[in-house]
C-alpha cells in the first residue's frame, strides 16, 4: 500500500500569511497596485461584518481571496502566472530548509508526497516543481479562453475541506494511513493530522502545542530546526 505525507503550506513550510505577502505585492506593484485600492475599496465592507460578528472568519477569507483576484479580471493566464512567479521569487528565501529537507528524504523512502493549502495553485507551483510534490492541491485559479474566468470564483481549500480533497484525490488507490505522516501548524488541521499515524505538529498554535502535546505527537521547533 501507498504512504503518503501530507504538508499544510502557511505557517508550516511557510512561517508567514501567504495572503499578506500577496497583499504587500499587489499594493507595490507598478502595473497592479490601482487595483490594491479597489480591493481595499471592496474588501473593508466584508472585514467590518467579520469583525462585528456578523460573518465568519472562513467567509471573510474566502470574499479576501475573491475579491483579490478580481485584479486579474482581463487578464492572461502568462500575465498572472508571472505576477505569482515574481511573488514566488520573493518568498522562496524564507522556505523552512530543515522541511525541504525532510520533504526530499521521505520521496527517497516512495513516500507520495502532497502539498495541500488554501494558498493558491500558481503560487505554489511556481516555488515547488516535481522534485518537491508529487501532487499540489490549492485554490485554483480558473481560465477561460487563455485569460482568467472570474466568473468561477474562488473555492479555497480550508480545514475539513482538506479531507474532502484528499480523499477525492486518492480515491482509487490504497492508503497506509496508519504509515503515512503529515504537517500542519495550526488547529484548524486537525483533521488532516488525525488522518494519518505520525502527525507532525510543526511550531503549532497554542490550541494544537496542547493537542500534540496530549498526545504524543511529533513536534516540529523551528528553534532546533527538528523535534521536540
Amino acid at each position: 500500500m501507498m504512504k503518503v505525507a501530507l504538508f499544510d503550506f502557511d505557517g508550516t513550510i511557510y512561517p508567514y500569511e501567504t495572503f499578506n505577502i500577496l497583499m504587500e505585492k499587489l499594493k507595490t506593484h507598478p502595473e497592479y497596485k490601482k487595483s490594491y485600492r479597489i480591493f481595499m475599496t471592496k474588501f473593508l465592507p466584508v472585514y467590518t461584518a467579520y469583525k462585528l460578528n456578523i460573518i465568519s472568519k472562513m467567509l471573510m477569507q474566502k470574499k479576501a481571496m475573491e475579491l483579490y483576484m478580481l485584479s486579474f479580471k482581463g487578464r492572461s493566464k502568462a500575465e498572472i502566472e508571472d505576477f505569482f512567479a515574481q511573488a514566488a521569487a520573493g518568498m522562496a528565501e524564507d522556505l523552512r530548509t530543515s522541511l525541504i529537507e525532510e520533504i526530499k528524504e521521505l520521496r527517497q523512502k516512495n513516500y507520495y508526497t502532497v502539498l495541500i493549502s488554501g494558498a493558491y495553485v500558481p503560487l505554489l507551483e511556481a516555488l515547488f516543481d516535481k522534485g518537491h510534490f508529487d501532487c499540489i492541491i490549492g485554490t485554483e485559479v480558473h481560465y477561460s479562453g487563455g485569460a482568467y474566468n472570474y466568473k468561477e470564483g474562488v473555492q479555497r481549500v480550508h480545514a475539513e475541506g482538506k479531507i474532502d480533497s484528499i480523499k477525492q484525490h486518492f480515491h482509487d488507490k490504497q492508503i497506509d494511513w496508519n504509515e503515512s505522516c503529515a504537517y500542519s501548524d495550526s488547529y484548524t488541521d486537525l483533521k488532516m493530522l488525525e488522518l494519518v499515524g505520525h502527525p507532525v505538529a510543526v511550531t503549532p498554535d497554542p490550541k494544537l502545542l496542547e493537542t500534540a502535546q496530549s498526545n504524543n505527537w511529533r513536534i516540529y521547533s523551528e528553534e532546533n530546526g527538528g523535534s521536540l
